[in-house]
């Protein structure tokens, strides 16, 4: 799974107790989707709309069998990037003008998960990332910190410690414990 799109699924398919890096399951979406910060609805809700997107092993089916996944790029892909510069929100929608409306649409959700929850400035390191398909498992630390809680209004929680405690008993991910400053 050499290709930037397969490896960003990649992480979601290794979320399970029974990690396999071909198929990956609704649960497993939820559990990634929780791991980089989002909020429970909006983690289920992207969760579902990829899963019914991608859904290629069956009509009443919702896994994903990755290999068999024709998408292979990023959106976000061809863009040129400087891996040293930060961007605010409007330089990295207008970086991705060249891509369509669907690229400027996945620069604003990476922007939304991605960027400095104090700054708002997107890390040109962190798009290079993205574009590699290597960005969601750095993520994954980064939230593990409640230094770096994602505002409300971006997809994260409204309640840090209920959400933490939530997703920590029904779905075994630690997000946003206190002593963490992995990042």
């Amino acid at each position: 799974m050499s290709a930037p799109f397969h490896r960003l699924l990649a992480y979601y398919s290794n979320r399970s107790d029974s990690p396999d890096t071909q198929t990956i399951r609704l649960q497993d979406s939820l559990r990634g989707n929780l791991a980089l910060g989002l909020d429970f609805p909006a983690a289920l809700g992207l969760a579902i709309g990829r899963h019914m997107w991608l859904s290629n092993t069956g009509f009443f089916s919702l896994n994903i069998h990755v290999p068999s996944v024709s998408v292979t790029k990023t959106l976000l892909d061809g863009i040129a990037i400087d891996e040293k510069k930060e961007y605010t929100r409007s330089e990295i929608v207008a970086a991705a003008r060249p891509n369509g409306v669907m690229g400027q649409a996945d620069a604003l959700g990476l922007w939304a998960l991605a960027s400095d929850v104090h700054s708002g400035m997107l890390k040109g390191e962190d798009v290079v990332g993205f574009q590699q398909g290597t960005l969601l498992e750095r993520m994954e630390k980064r939230r593990k910190d409640r230094s770096q809680v994602l505002p409300f209004y971006r997809g994260g929680p409204i309640s840090v410690v209920g959400h933490s405690w939530f997703v920590q008993k029904l779905f075994g991910v630690e997000v946003y414990q206190s002593g963490t400053k992995d990042r």
